[in-house]
């Protein structure tokens, strides 16, 4: 079976769709072996769609089962969490922003990408992978970007998240998880038992206490994107 490497870590996976096969193949790697193994059936595949609400073809339902089961072994034991958000990397950091969707956050980021330019590398425009490795955390790029299609198989040690709201002008003010927790609650999986929900909150409360995390009122003037950016530069200043 193909090998790919995500998130630092050899996973084999043998999908079924000729889509799936093209969208992972940026990540596939020559080796033999692997941290852990992905299998999404035929079956698996027609049950997805038959329980979807919403329209569903054979491609999407693969690609959320593989992500789903790789999300899952990454929290379970590799120290990672899937954070919905649009992620980006400026001189070798990465910035994370989340927010409930069509809020904005793509738009925001290609207000970075208008400031700063070259300099701004998308890592993954809808669906990064979080993961503590040796005692860092780092935001990974994944074959999954939502529908911008936008990101690198990059990876860069975490600066800032910043959760998104709409406003007339621009702020950022730092806050304290718990003030935004249903916030940030959305913007991962939460595992249905109770080892796993364990792991995943003492992986965030680690998370925030190493990474500064904003509440960013923003509109769609470049001024956003500064604003946000010497937000993060600041509390470095302070430190």
């Amino acid at each position: 079976m193909p090998i790919y490497n995500i998130a630092d870590l050899n996973i084999s996976i043998n999908p079924l769709n000729d889509e799936t096969k093209k969208r992972i193949s940026p990540y596939i790697v020559n080796s033999d072996s692997f941290d852990f193994e992905v299998k999404v059936s035929q079956n698996d595949i027609a049950d997805y769609i038959a329980n979807s609400k919403q329209y569903c073809n054979s491609f999407m339902a693969e690609s959320t089962l593989i992500l789903t089961q790789i999300c899952n072994r990454i929290l379970e034991n590799y120290d990672g969490f899937f954070f919905h958000s649009s992620s980006l990397m400026l001189d070798d950091e990465g910035y994370l922003f989340t927010a409930v969707s069509g809020t904005g956050k793509s738009t925001h980021t290609a207000l970075w990408r208008k400031l700063f330019k070259e300099k701004v590398v998308m890592i993954n425009d809808d669906k990064p992978i979080i993961r503590k490795k040796d005692g860092v955390f780092y935001v990974y790029g994944t074959p999954w970007m939502g529908k911008s299609d936008i990101g690198n198989n990059v990876k860069a040690p975490v600066k800032a998240v910043y959760i998104l709201q709409r406003g007339e002008k621009n702020s950022a003010v730092r806050v304290k998880p718990g003030a935004v927790f249903k916030n940030i609650l959305e913007a991962t999986v939460v595992p249905t038992d109770r080892r796993n929900m364990e792991k995943l909150l003492e992986l965030l409360d680690e998370f925030f206490c190493s990474v500064p995390l904003f509440l960013l009122t923003c509109n769609m003037d470049i001024e956003a994107a500064q604003v946000a950016y010497n937000a993060s530069k600041n509390i470095s200043l302070q430190a």
